[in-house]
């Protein structure tokens, strides 16, 4: 017993150093993960903020090799927000405005989310609680119309607007994009996973199926309601192709445009392309980082089941 027990008490620190190294190795491993995609998602965000306060023609001259001077503007400068904004002379000569842009771009963006949310919910409540015949067969057929490539609508859905007199007004940028197949499906799991006892018990109470959506699902789908609008949210932010048709007047101009703007045959100016695409970057950035809780927290529960 004298000889086994020091041998076993020996195996057992053995084994706990040895736990302790895996899980020491395994840290380290991990920490080197999201160093790694830390640095692929950040890495083009700096370069980006760097060449945003840098001369056009400092912006490719310190890329290779990589350095600090890389993502560090030797020669500081505010001059191309200053000229995006038009507060420049510069800028006011070439009658840049982006500022009106961002606008526009908040404005459409708010727009399409509101009237998402109203007929999108509306859809969703049908296909998620309500019972009738080839129920499944139409919802395949919705999200069907989400695989059908944007560019194979655009020329329809620009005759279409015309038609009713909408083009280069703000409703060819609101209404093609109200409805939502995605949206729909979306809102329709989270639905689902609503108890359909409380529906029950609110319709022997004597509600409707209006005031059982209102009053029953919605207060309880808040952060799905919460995680769509903003994934919606960013996605009218980010357009580009609709509204380069679908409007021609500088007054209408959305952001993403607006720094195409800066491409033209007789140059591309690459200090005013990325201050304009800082400008367009941050209001997404601040608004997700406000309500990552509520999307991550939304996109969990949009998985389950039962």
């Amino acid at each position: 017993m004298s000889v086994a027990s020091p041998s076993r008490a020996a195996q057992i620190a053995r084994s706990q150093r040895q736990a302790q190294l895996g899980q020491i190795i395994g840290w380290f491993f991990t920490l080197l993960a999201y160093a790694l995609i830390a640095a692929v998602f950040l890495t083009p965000v700096l370069w980006m903020i760097g060449s945003s306060l840098r001369p056009s023609r400092e912006v490719f001259q310190y890329i290779f090799p990589l350095s600090w001077r890389t993502f560090v503007p030797l020669e500081f400068t505010l001059q191309n927000f200053a000229d995006i904004f038009g507060i420049s002379e510069q800028g006011r000569a070439l009658g840049f405005q982006f500022g009106r842009a961002l606008l526009n771009t908040a404005f459409v963006s708010s727009a399409v989310v509101g009237s998402s949310l109203v007929f999108n919910t509306l859809a969703a409540y049908f296909f998620a609680r309500l019972e009738f015949p080839y129920k499944n067969l139409l919802l395949i057929f919705v999200l069907g119309t989400f695989f059908v490539p944007q560019e194979a609508t655009i020329v329809p859905l620009y005759i279409v607007v015309r038609q009713l007199g909408f083009a280069d007004t703000y409703w060819a940028l609101i209404l093609p994009w109200y409805a939502s197949p995605f949206v729909i499906f979306v809102l329709s799991q989270f639905f689902q996973e609503i108890p359909k006892e409380l529906d029950e018990a609110a319709i022997i109470d004597g509600a409707s199926l209006l005031s059982v959506l209102r009053h029953v699902i919605v207060p309880n789908a808040r952060v799905g309601l919460l995680t769509v609008s903003l994934l919606e949210f960013q996605f009218i932010w980010n357009l580009f192709f609709w509204p380069l048709i679908a409007t021609g007047r500088k007054e209408l101009q959305v952001i993403q445009v607006a720094v195409a703007t800066q491409i033209t045959q007789r140059e591309i100016a690459w200090g005013r392309i990325f201050a304009g695409s800082v400008v367009a970057s941050l209001p997404v950035i601040l608004l997700f980082l406000a309500l990552q809780r509520y999307f991550v927290e939304g996109v969990a529960l949009s998985g389950l089941k039962g």
